[in-house]
């Protein structure tokens, strides 16, 4: 490739960065009042969502979560870093300009009459075009350009992770909100049996076949349950904020008739072993390639110190028209005289340099890149043993998870069964009131301990993929 189509291209590349436009933050945070803003300056979920399932939910946050959506300015940055590297091979051209104006009082001058006194004035026009180009400069741009690149990598390597985290905490906030729509429900069903046992004790009172306490004691019950559903209404609110902060909608909340699924089956998949998982975790963990990057910036910046110490070629040009116009005002004859000279000049010139000593300070530089690079090699191997470590407590807790989940299984259908017989003995009077009471409390203690182990197991997933990147 010739020098000029590479300027061309060079050219084209700035004019179209300068030109680049992206998408804009919601207009209503511009503002400062939330009531005020219409729905078009406001982020919502997408039209005709009506079932928001997990994937759905993890990839609105991709596009539009803020800190997110950050990330990949920060990408931009770096790009545009190792593109400027590369000026360092392109000449520089300085446009210049100069006009002077200058007055002369008295003077003599030889003409064809006589001496004379005269005035002058003299306006000298100096336009002129100069720069210059490193030849050599002991490999710095090179080291530049390589350190520049791996910066650029290390970048997008952060978004990845960024990524990473997002879906995972995207996931942990879904998975909450169907808990606590879960609990909603076992308390609804908890007030409709208390009710259910209350109605049918309050003709049993009416008939003077139970005592009064029995009657109060099912009030009691039910109140039990519709303050368990009280709580888990509001779990269910503030989770939902939580989930709609992470998918950067700005009325801070689901919409109302937006539905979420039922909960996870409670079926744990097998694992394979844990050997698998850390392979993979080492091969696509985007955290461990910036760190692998960073060890590479830092290599190229202590490479590039060693440059101080070799020498440096410039050369010079200009290209200068220097127009000069003079006017004489003779007093002693009754002349004026004017004089105009214009000149062209081309100037190349060669400079070297090399600094043999500044006072150690080259010497010193090296010995600081040199520690930052070691610096890097170390904090790498720490990250990569902190993924081991990730890794191997996201698997076991996976797998501690399940089996409480089927465990929980078990339990809950164990409670259940015990549950209807009791209820089957008190309604045939040979059960007391606290028998049933207990096994209810049992049932819904039981219920609620399932439903956790099965959002607890769809976390435990949601940890162990993205402790190995897997989407």
């Amino acid at each position: 490739m010739n020098a000029s189509r590479l300027f061309v291209i060079s050219a084209a590349a700035v004019l179209m960065a300068g030109c680049s436009t992206y998408e804009m933050p919601p207009e209503a945070v511009n503002g400062s009042s939330y009531t005020a803003a219409g729905k078009e300056q406001k982020q919502l979920l997408p039209s005709g969502i009506k079932l928001l399932t997990l994937e759905k939910a993890q990839n609105i946050a991709i596009a539009n979560n803020p800190n997110f959506r950050s990330r990949y300015f920060a990408i931009s940055s770096a790009r545009s870093r190792y593109y400027q590297a590369f000026s360092g091979y392109f000449p520089t051209i300085n446009a210049n300009f100069g006009l002077t104006y200058t007055v002369s009082k008295l003077g003599t001058l030889k003409n064809r009459y006589n001496l004379s006194r005269y005035e002058g004035q003299y306006v000298d026009v100096v336009p002129s075009l100069s720069g210059q180009m490193v030849l050599f400069d002991s490999l710095k741009r090179e080291m530049g350009i390589l350190a520049a690149r791996h910066n650029w990598r290390q970048s997008e390597a952060l978004e990845d992770d960024a990524r990473r985290l997002l879906l995972r905490s995207v996931a942990y906030a879904y998975n909450n909100v169907m808990l606590a729509a879960a609990k909603m429900e076992i308390a609804l069903a908890d007030m409709k049996y208390n009710a259910d046992l209350l109605k049918d004790t309050e003709l049993k009172f009416s008939a003077g076949a139970v005592p009064l306490s029995d009657v109060l004691n099912f009030k009691i019950r039910y109140n039990n349950g519709e303050s368990s559903l009280i709580m888990a209404q509001y779990d269910y609110s503030v989770n939902r904020y939580v989930l709609a902060g992470l998918l950067g909608l700005t009325e801070g909340t689901i919409p109302d008739d937006i539905e979420f699924p039922k909960m996870p089956t409670n079926d744990g998949i097998v694992l394979p072993d844990i050997s698998v998982y850390l392979d993979l975790a080492l091969a696509n963990r985007p955290d461990l390639k910036a760190y692998r990057e960073g060890v590479e910036v830092r290599k190229y910046t202590y490479y590039q110190s060693f440059g101080a110490f070799g020498p440096t070629v410039n050369t010079t040009y200009s290209l200068a028209y220097n127009d000069t116009r003079y006017l004489y005002d003779f007093t002693d004859a009754d002349v004026d005289r004017n004089e105009h000279a214009g000149t062209a000049s081309f100037t190349l010139g060669l400079n070297a340099q090399w600094n043999l000593f500044n006072g150690g300070a080259d010497y010193f530089a090296v010995r600081q890149a040199q520690a930052n690079m070691l610096e890097a090699k170390y904090a790498l191997a720490e990250q990569w043993i902190s993924v081991i470590t990730d890794v191997r407590t996201a698997y076991d807790n996976y797998v501690q998870n399940v089996k409480q989940m089927k465990l929980y299984q078990k339990t809950f259908l164990l409670t259940k069964q015990t549950r209807d017989l009791v209820e089957e003995e008190y309604r045939a009077g040979s059960a007391e009131l606290t028998r049933i009471n207990e096994a209810q409390k049992d049932l819904v203690t039981a219920e609620n301990n399932l439903c956790s182990a099965v959002i607890q197991a769809a976390n435990a997933k949601a940890q162990l993929e993205a402790a190995v990147n897997a989407r």
